[in-house]
């Protein structure tokens, strides 16, 4: 089936910044829908209550926690397009048609809500703080979102942070002139775009590119957090009556990172206020200047290494100077929208990138492809700017392509609704989670033919593109609540993939065709990755 729509045909008419007409799907043969009990999906003891989705993992299934998507595959093919699911005390529907999830994001309103785990709240009311950007709902995640959105998403964004990006991948490919070899992915790509997001939030290098390839206190508490973030959401919340083991390594690992970040963002926020183009009200904010981070760390906390090498000529050029410019804005806000935008920007980016790679490594037809368009573009200088990124077709065609065959995250994103709707003729009422299943959708021949195949040329034109439905491929999710970090996480994707692949041909070592991976909040390798290298003799077209 083709798909000539444009997306924004899909959504018209638009109205204000986000959102559109809101539409609650009908049914309109005259039919009566049906009730969510209807709906089909595991029954019996699988339906109970907090256990339910026990019954449908390991022991008692071979499903594991960490590859639920092959679970949602499953129920796809056993039930259809809308499944209906126990998770905790409540349903969960899973939306398996392209067309349902559209109908989902046209009735979503202004301030969409996707829910949030009971982790994340236990932690929050343990620790007396309050939530961020990923756990906040209504106006008061508005008030943070809106002016994070205009700081990282709109088109220009991202511009000015192009040329730092480009210098730290300059640095991290020179790490690798006398190795054969580049492992312990994602590891050693986190040190890329952990210094990245560095930049981008605070104008500091964090100093995590080494000559050594053992990960870091950081990265190590990074993945902690964001493994057991992943599982709590399939777990018994024992945990929020009981500091139970699990908790007790998730609080550790989120008390680390908070401090840390706490520790870069007193320093940015020193030279911040020294910034001569700093608005006066902003700096003259009582908030502001009775904001002080400096409490004693526990003794992990005072090993790491301090904030180096901030630039105090041009602290504009960072998420927080953006952010505390913005009428209205305090640093609490400012803190835990940099929190969540520092911890997430490191695990995911890495590990999209591992995956890259390795479909890159595999197909050597496809490097050699992308090798020629990295010629033909790239300027002899090596500067790879936006009017370079613009002509990196293949380059984008290329993740694109990973992001599908590997999705980001386990299903798909998520959506509760503040007004009912009604999908393949069942009513789901208001309130109920509802599951796009875009990563289900992505592995589907009948949206996309030769599904198991790395076929960047599908996304381009002329070659042997057909029409996607443009809400079956939603790797950053979509409308006002997709992900924040989508544009920077592209530019160091496209710069540091563009910079590797001029510079060595990757290939897999003997005897390895495949990298089985987990979903531990986003899909990560199950164990450390390696790829050889071999560095080519680079000529550039003039």
């Amino acid at each position: 089936m083709r798909y000539p729509i444009q997306l924004s045909c899909w959504l018209r008419p638009r109205q204000r910044q986000f959102g559109w007409t809101r539409n609650t799907s009908v049914v309109t043969d005259g039919t009566k829908p049906k009730p969510l009990a209807a709906i089909p999906g595991p029954s019996g003891l699988s339906a109970l209550p907090y256990i339910g989705l026990m019954f449908e993992l390991k022991p008692f299934t071979n499903y594991d926690v960490k590859k639920l998507s092959e679970l949602f595959e499953k129920y796809r093919e056993q039930y259809g397009p809308l499944v209906k699911i126990r998770a905790g005390k409540d349903w969960l529907v899973c939306v398996y048609d392209p067309d349902d999830i559209a109908a989902v994001f046209r009735t979503e309103s202004r301030h969409p809500y996707r829910g949030v785990t009971p982790l994340a709240k236990t932690y929050d009311r343990r620790k007396g703080v309050r939530p961020g950007l990923v756990t906040l709902k209504g106006d008061e995640w508005y008030a943070l979102r809106s002016p994070t959105q205009k700081a990282m998403m709109r088109p220009k964004a991202m511009t000015k942070y192009a040329y730092r990006i480009s210098q730290i991948a300059d640095e991290f490919v020179a790490k690798f002139e006398r190795r054969d070899r580049l492992d312990n992915l994602p590891d050693q790509l986190m040190e890329y775009t952990a210094e990245g997001v560095g930049m981008l939030c605070f104008n500091t290098r964090l100093g995590c590119i080494t000559e050594t390839n053992n990960s870091s206190e950081l990265m190590e508490q990074t993945k902690t957090y964001l493994e057991l973030f992943g599982e709590s959401t399939y777990r018994l919340p024992l945990y929020t009556v009981f500091r139970t083991p699990m908790y007790r390594r998730f609080e550790r690992a989120a008390d680390f990172l908070s401090q840390v970040c706490e520790n870069y963002i007193d320093d940015a926020l020193t030279k911040v206020n020294n910034t001569t183009n700093f608005h006066d009200a902003t700096v003259q904010n009582p908030e502001i200047q009775s904001w002080n981070t400096k409490q004693s760390f526990d003794a992990d906390v005072q090993n790491t290494q301090h904030p180096t090498n901030v630039n105090t000529t041009d602290m504009e050029d960072s998420l927080l100077f953006d952010l505390l410019s913005t009428p209205g804005m305090t640093p609490d806000m400012t803190r835990r929208i940099l929190v969540d935008v520092f911890v997430a920007g490191i695990d995911s980016t890495a590990n999209a990138m591992t995956f890259l790679f390795y479909f890159l490594a595999k197909h050597q037809d496809k490097q050699r492809k992308l090798y020629q368009e990295l010629l033909d573009v790239i300027p002899k200088d090596g500067k790879i700017t936006e009017d370079v990124i613009k002509k990196l077709s293949y380059l984008k065609a290329c993740v694109k392509e990973s992001l599908r065959l590997v999705f980001p995250i386990c299903a798909g994103t998520a959506r509760i609704l503040d007004l009912d709707i009604v999908l393949k003729g069942y009513k789901v009422p208001k309130g109920t989670t509802l599951v796009l299943c875009n990563g289900i959708i992505c592995r589907e021949e009948r949206y996309f033919p030769q599904q198991d195949q790395f076929l960047p040329e599908r996304w381009i034109r002329g070659d042997i593109r057909t029409d996607v439905n443009p809400f079956a491929h939603l790797p950053f999710g979509f409308g006002p609540r997709k992900c924040i970090g989508q544009r920077v996480a592209e530019l160091e994707i496209y710069i540091c993939t563009a910079k590797m692949f001029m510079t060595y041909r990757f290939k897999l070592p003997p005897g390895v065709d495949e990298i089985p991976y987990k979903y531990c909040t986003f899909a990560t390798p199950r164990e450390k990755t390696t790829f050889m290298l071999e560095r080519r003799v680079t000529t550039w077209h003039s």
